[in-house]
C-alpha cells in the first residue's frame, strides 16, 4: 500500500469534502511532481472499494500507461479503454478520450469520473463525453488551470481545490530548487502567431542557426555538462537537428517522439538514470504527463504563450534523485520573461484571463549581468554569483549596470575627462541596455561616428560589454570617413 505525503492527505481529503459538500465537480491544482496521478488513483482505489465504478480519462498513451502502473502499485484491477483493446468490466477503467469518445454507448456507466491534465476538458472530445455523462460527479486534476486562448473552466467545474505551490513544495525538500539562466545574448527574434501560438516554422528557422546551436551546446557544456537533461525542441526536424549537433560535440543524444515504440522510449528515459544517455530531444511528448524520474536539467527551445506548457517542461527538471540539489534550466527561448520564474506565486482562478492582460503584466524577474542567472521578484543579491543589484537595474528582463561601476570604469577609461562627459556616457549606457541587441548595435555605429574619440568610444563598448576588437575595426570605419 502507497502512503501519502502529508500535503497529499490533506488535498485528499479536501476533494472528498468538497463532494460531500454537493459540489459535483472539483478541480484539483497541483504542480508537475507533486504526485498527481498517485493521488487520484488512491481516489480511484477507494472509490471501488465502496463498490463505486471509476472511469479515468486521459488523451496520451504514456499517461495511460502510467495511470494503469500506479493502480497496480495499489492493488487495482484495471481495465482500459483504447485503441486494439477489449472492453472489460471491471470497476475501474482507465480511458483514451479518443477511443472512448468512440465508444460511449458500450461503455458501462460510471459513479465517478477522474480526468487528468482537466485544462483540456473543455476542448471537443473530452466536452462531449463530460454531456454524455453530465449527471456523473466528476474530479479534475492539473498542474494549470488555463488554457491557451485564455478561456477559463468555470463552465466544466464548479470549485477549486488549490494544493501546494512550486515554492512549497521546494522549500519543504519535495522538489529541487529552480536555477534559470538566459543566454548572454538573449533571443529577441519576434514570430508571428499561428493557432494561438508562436509560429513553429518560424521558430525552427531561427533557432536552427549555427550560432544558436553553438550558444546551446556551449551552455550545456558550460552548467550541465554530461547530466541528465531533456532538450525541449519546437518540432520533430528540430529534434532530429539537435540530437545530430550534440551526438557530433561528443555527446550520448536520443530523440524521443510520439510513435515510438515503447521500449525504445523506455530505453531512452532508463539511459538518463544510468548515465548511457546524456541528452533527449522531445518535441510534446515528455512536456505533458511523462514521467522522467532522473533530470538534472532541461533546456527550453521553443518559445511559447502557454503557461501551462512552460511549466510543464520546466516542471519535469524538479524531481528530485540522490545528490540532487539545484534543477538548471536553460531558457534559450526567453520563456521566463513571458512567464516569470518556476518559483513565481500564481493567482489561478476557474475564471477566464486576458491574453492581453497577461502579454503586459508578465511576472517580475531580475537578470544577473554577471552570470545571467533569472530569479523572481526583486533579490538584493544574485543567490548564484552573489552580484549585488543595483537599483537601478530593470526588474523586466533588460539588463542595466549599475551607474557606480560605470562611473569607475569611466573615470578610469578617460583620464582628466570632466564630470559632463562622463555623465554623458552614462546617459548613453543607460539607454543603450534597454534596446535590443540589434538596435544596439546600430546606435553605437552611430554614436562612433558622431563621437570621433577612440577613447570615448572604447569606454562605451566597454561598459556595455562589446569587444576590444570591436572599438579598433569601429576606430578604422571613422578614419575611413573623415
Amino acid at each position: 500500500m502507497i502512503k501519502p505525503y502529508p500535503f497529499q492527505a490533506k488535498m485528499l481529503q479536501l476533494n472528498r469534502q468538497a463532494l460531500r459538500e454537493g459540489y459535483n465537480a472539483p478541480l484539483t491544482v497541483s504542480p508537475t511532481g507533486s504526485g498527481k496521478t498517485i493521488m487520484f488513483a488512491i481516489i480511484a482505489h477507494g472509490a471501488m472499494k465502496k463498490g463505486n465504478r471509476v472511469l479515468i480519462l486521459v488523451h496520451r498513451k504514456e499517461i495511460l500507461e502510467q495511470t494503469l502502473e500506479k493502480l497496480y502499485m495499489l492493488g487495482v484491477q484495471s481495465g482500459q479503454v483504447a485503441a486494439g483493446m477489449p472492453m472489460t468490466r471491471d470497476a475501474v477503467s482507465v480511458a483514451m478520450v479518443g477511443t472512448l469518445v468512440r465508444r460511449l454507448n458500450k461503455i458501462q456507466k460510471p459513479d465517478l469520473i477522474v480526468i487528468d491534465e482537466a485544462h483540456h476538458s473543455v476542448a471537443g472530445q473530452w466536452k462531449k463525453i463530460l454531456s454524455y455523462f453530465t449527471d456523473v460527479p466528476r474530479l479534475g486534476w492539473t498542474a494549470t488551470p488555463e488554457r491557451l486562448d485564455g478561456s477559463g473552466l468555470v463552465e466544466t467545474y464548479d470549485c477549486m481545490i488549490k494544493g501546494p505551490s512550486i515554492n512549497w513544495l521546494v522549500k519543504n525538500d519535495y522538489l529541487s530548487y529552480p536555477v534559470v539562466y538566459r543566454p548572454p545574448e538573449e533571443m529577441t527574434k519576434k514570430y508571428h502567431i499561428k493557432r494561438g501560438d508562436f509560429d513553429k516554422d518560424e521558430q525552427v528557422e531561427t533557432m536552427t542557426k549555427k550560432h544558436i546551436i553553438g550558444d546551446v551546446i556551449e551552455h550545456y557544456r558550460n552548467y550541465l555538462d554530461k547530466l541528465p537533461a531533456v532538450c525541449f525542441c519546437v518540432s520533430l526536424q528540430h529534434c532530429d537537428i539537435m540530437t545530430k549537433q550534440f551526438q557530433t560535440a561528443g555527446y550520448r543524444a536520443v530523440m524521443v517522439y510520439g510513435n515510438m515504440p515503447r521500449k525504445e522510449r523506455e530505453s531512452a528515459i532508463k539511459g538518463l538514470a544510468d548515465g548511457s544517455i546524456h541528452i533527449v530531444t522531445s518535441c510534446d511528448v515528455i512536456s505533458e504527463g511523462v514521467d522522467v524520474p532522473v533530470m538534472a536539467g532541461c533546456i527550453l527551445l521553443r518559445k511559447t504563450m502557454s503557461l501551462g506548457l512552460y511549466l510543464q517542461q520546466v516542471g519535469r527538471a524538479l524531481r528530485k534523485f540522490p545528490g540532487k540539489e539545484n534543477a538548471i534550466i536553460l531558457d534559450h527561448a526567453g520563456n521566463y520573461y513571458l512567464h516569470g520564474h518556476p518559483l513565481t506565486e500564481r493567482a489561478w482562478s476557474l475564471d477566464a484571463k486576458s491574453r492581453k492582460d497577461r502579454k503586459e503584466n508578465p511576472p517580475t524577474t531580475t537578470d544577473c549581468p554577471k552570470c545571467f542567472a533569472v530569479w523572481p521578484g526583486e533579490p538584493k543579491k544574485c543567490p548564484s554569483c552573489g552580484y549585488v543589484f543595483n537599483d537601478a537595474e530593470n526588474k523586466t528582463g533588460m539588463v542595466r549596470k549599475p551607474p557606480e561601476v560605470i562611473a569607475g570604469e569611466l573615470i578610469a577609461a578617460l583620464p582628466g575627462a570632466d564630470q559632463e562627459t562622463i555623465k554623458k556616457i552614462m546617459n548613453d549606457i543607460d539607454k543603450i541596455m534597454r534596446m535590443d541587441p540589434k538596435t544596439r548595435q546600430k546606435y553605437m555605429l552611430k554614436r562612433a561616428f558622431e563621437l570621433q574619440d577612440k577613447a570615448r568610444i572604447k569606454a562605451l563598448a566597454d561598459a556595455i560589454g562589446y569587444k576590444p576588437g570591436w572599438t579598433n575595426y569601429i576606430w578604422k570605419k571613422v578614419l575611413g570617413n573623415r
